[in-house]
């Protein structure tokens, strides 16, 4: 299957990036500790597969808490694990913000319905690498040069907690090493916390209490070992 948008894979290649995916665009930067992923999808018209609709998205994440964050959920009834194909979500903790004019937040082309050239570099195209040139650098520096990541979530412009919002500031927080903040947060979990959208859980996975029972040692284990160096 031919990739999709390759015509702009120079471009990220020039600025360090790396693409994974063929139908789908996802390419990766590595910062220190934070892995940088933009999303770019396609979706194609069902009566004319020469049209295309575009959504771009961006994501953060810690990829040394990759196994911590399948342990937590390797067997939930309410969250899908971080693995197989969606082992690329191991880590993850923020995503783009979505845009807000008056608010003067997030980027217009992030989680917005676009029209670009299938396989050429035209206007369109031309006209938002440009944006990407000054609004992805700003969006990464926006965390990684941030004193306080667990603060910067709360305050950025650009960024919002990734779905599990419970989960994403477990894994900020465990980052900076707050341990006694972590093991408060995780304990301050309750089962709806777990279970947000109400859905019932399925045969031989774990109940939310059971889930809930299950973050807490994971979590506790995790601080005893690492506390100790």
């Amino acid at each position: 299957m031919a990739r999709r948008y390759s015509q702009i894979d120079p471009w990220f290649i020039q600025r360090g990036y790396k693409r994974v995916g063929t139908r789908m665009c996802y390419y990766r930067l590595k910062q220190g500790d934070l892995l940088f992923r933009l999303s770019i999808t396609v979706s194609v018209s069902r009566y004319d597969h020469t049209k295309w609709r575009t959504h771009i998205t961006y994501y953060a994440s810690l990829p040394k808490f990759g196994k911590l964050h399948v342990e937590l959920l390797k067997n939930s009834s309410f969250s899908v694990p971080p693995t197989g194909a969606n082992s690329k979500l191991k880590g993850v903790f923020a995503i783009s913000r979505n845009y807000d004019v008056y608010a003067q937040r997030g980027f217009p082309w992030a989680k917005n319905s676009l029209r670009l050239e299938n396989e050429t570099i035209g206007p369109a195209w031309r006209s938002l690498l440009r944006q990407f040139d000054h609004d992805l650098p700003v969006a990464w520096a926006d965390l990684s040069v941030a004193d306080d990541l667990y603060e910067q979530m709360f305050q950025s412009k650009y960024w919002a907690w990734y779905y599990n919002i419970h989960l994403a500031r477990l894994l900020t927080l465990l980052h900076q090493q707050r341990w006694d903040d972590a093991l408060e947060h995780v304990h301050s979990w309750t089962e709806k916390d777990i279970n947000e959208q109400g859905l019932d859980e399925e045969p031989g996975k774990w109940t939310a209490q059971e889930e809930l029972d299950n973050a807490i040692r994971v979590v506790t284990e995790y601080v005893e070992k690492h506390r100790k160096h």
